[in-house]
């Protein structure tokens, strides 16, 4: 299906995106009202691409054809998204093929209720990386965060263990030290992206409706 929907609309995705595919770690199982008590138990030891995100669902396959299919209501065709994940409410992470410099693709989250698309790495690699050390910043014990359900420390070794691959042996050090650390701050947080994700485009953000249309 992967090679399918490249073929369909014209693009190529980007090589770590097909490990991930080969690899399994696209698959998050069903989802449902019950995912937490009948899914998550069988796939938390062994967590899928950003399982301990914030707000943050990867995509099967199908649902990413069904999305392309759709498209953004009133989104200019100028612009290239090709989603992989979407929020809770609903808005797109997708790859952003206009800004694309060999095979780092930036990713742009698309927010669906405001004509805006921010972009927040040059690459997946890096969104990876931002995601894996966002997942424990400014923890709120009175609204807790997927990683905090069951044993944090597990949870943050295993979400490390099966992330490792994707990233640099640079920053999977980053990672393993805020982890055995426990949490980070939001200052810390963008001490660390202004200092490890240096980006031309990035945090910037774009309209991305007709405005003829809005």
């Amino acid at each position: 299906m992967l090679e399918e929907i490249e073929k369909e609309y014209e693009f190529t995705y980007p090589s770590l995106y097909k490990q991930l595919y080969k690899d399994g770690m696209l698959n998050w199982g069903e989802f449902g009202e019950d995912w937490l008590n009948d899914v998550y138990p069988g796939i938390k030891s062994a967590p899928p691409l950003l399982l301990y995100a914030n707000d943050l669902e990867i995509l099967n396959l199908a649902t990413v054809e069904e999305e392309m299919e759709e498209g953004l209501l009133f989104a200019d065709p100028v612009h290239q998204f090709v989603p992989f994940a979407q929020s809770g409410a609903g808005d797109w992470y997708a790859f952003y093929y206009n800004l694309q410099n060999g095979d780092d693709v930036p990713i742009v989250q698309v927010f669906h209720d405001v004509n805006e698309a921010c972009i927040l790495a040059k690459n997946l690699q890096d969104f990876i990386f931002l995601q894996m050390l966002e997942a424990v910043t400014d923890l709120d014990p009175q609204h807790p965060a997927l990683i905090m359900h069951g044993d944090m420390k597990e949870n943050c070794r295993n979400f490390l263990r099966t992330h490792a691959p994707y990233i640099t042996p640079h920053q999977a050090n980053i990672v393993a030290a805020v982890y055995d650390f426990g949490r980070l701050t939001n200052v810390a947080l963008h001490e660390i992206v202004e200092k490890e994700m240096n980006f031309e485009w990035l945090d910037s953000s774009f309209p991305y409706q007709t405005r003829d249309k809005i």
